[in-house]
């Protein structure tokens, strides 16, 4: 299987991408400048023309509809080309290596033209579309019940600003990063279904990671998501900040959270490669253990003639070998494909925008602390 054979082209396909590429915005560039357009220009100019400055500056104060209106749909449509470059080299490296044994690389193809077709079927953006709407009508009873922002609601109506971006900017913004889960979910089954086949795994592999080491470095790929999304919640933690004040104590909590549920979002595929690896593991120290336990005792009859612990019905070996170096590689050998090594990548992205949000709360002599502490997870 070539190079080009072996990608997923999980970001090729689908109703979006074809009426994307109808539009002429198959360009991801344009695609992000026009969103931010219609999610966050429109509203502004909109507020402009109806209420003036004073109500186009409360919007331009607002930390969520920047976030949410306009970092978010250019980062999540600039996105796509990094994730889909990480996906498909991780793909192709497992074709390329290969990892797949013999018997089951006609599964393993199997299972890229099924990630193939679920990347571009159209019933799960029908939802993903479905979602986002279900996510602005939540936010519409949530506006009608008095929590709407000051720039979104006049006179106990909601400003034409107010409607236009629970209508089309919360929607878009939902639809965006609903869209971009559900191709990490099919990147997930792909992971899956390839852990289901027989690979070609080895314990002394110099990853540590008997040869899937390379599956923990894909969420470099997902930088501009994580900071997309990360925004997004330090724009709500801001918005709860400007409310009622949090001791730093209660800060590192949420941060602390927010790290755990990024971490987890990309952890949670390279689960069943994980676990393939430990059992190899289990497998490999067994087996280790069995044969040092022959070599060790054939060397002491080799040196001194007999064993100290005899046994009658000792059996005899044409050849042994000295398994240390197998036994020390395989309890070396780790199933967790995201570590220290590459969890720089997830942290920085998913921590900066909370930080910042903070920064604009606490003083920087309660903020240091709460820094150190994270850094130290």
């Amino acid at each position: 299987m070539d190079d080009e054979e072996s990608r997923i082209r999980i970001m090729h396909g689908g109703p979006f991408y074809e009426l994307m590429s109808w539009l002429g915005l198959r360009k991801r560039g344009w695609r992000a400048l026009c969103l931010a357009l219609l999610a966050w220009v429109v509203p502004v100019l909109m507020l402009l023309s109806t209420g003036g400055a004073y109500l186009a500056g409360l919007f331009l104060q607002d930390w969520g509809a920047w976030a949410k209106f306009l970092i978010a749909p250019i980062l999540l449509t600039l996105s796509e080309k990094p994730i889909a470059f990480a996906i498909d080299e991780c793909t192709s490296l497992v074709f390329r290596v290969p990892l797949l044994a013999s018997v089951s690389r006609t599964e393993g193809r199997k299972a890229l033209e099924r990630a193939r077709e679920r990347t571009v079927a159209t019933i799960p953006e029908a939802i993903c579309l479905l979602l986002a709407f279900a996510a602005s009508g939540a936010n519409a009873a949530s506006f009608l019940g008095g929590n709407a922002p000051s720039w979104a609601s006049s006179a106990a109506s909601q400003t034409l600003a107010g409607v236009w971006c629970l209508a089309v900017s919360n929607t878009i913004y939902w639809f965006l990063l609903s869209r971009l889960i559900w191709k990490h979910l099919v990147w997930a089954a792909f992971l899956s279904d390839i852990s289901d086949c027989r690979l070609r795994l080895v314990v002394t592999h110099p990853d540590d990671h008997a040869g899937l080491g390379f599956l923990g470095f894909y969420p470099a790929g997902y930088g501009l998501f994580t900071l997309a999304v990360s925004c997004v919640a330090a724009a709500a933690i801001g918005h709860v900040m400007e409310r009622q004040p949090l001791t730093p104590t209660l800060f590192t909590i949420i941060c602390a959270a927010w790290l755990v549920i990024v971490t987890l979002y990309y952890v949670l595929p390279l689960f069943k490669p994980g676990a393939k690896i430990v059992e190899l593991k289990k497998k490999t120290i067994l087996l280790a253990m069995a044969k040092a336990t022959d070599y060790e005792r054939w060397n002491e009859r080799t040196t001194l003639g007999s064993n100290m612990c005899d046994d009658l019905q000792e059996e005899q070996f044409a050849e042994l070998h000295d398994i240390k170096p197998i036994w020390t590689a395989a309890l070396r050998t780790s199933g967790l494909l995201i570590n220290r090594k590459n969890m720089v990548v997830l942290l920085v992205p998913a921590l900066l925008p909370l930080l910042a949000a903070g920064a604009a709360f606490l003083p920087y002599s309660q903020l240091g602390p709460v820094v150190k502490r994270l850094l130290l997870l």
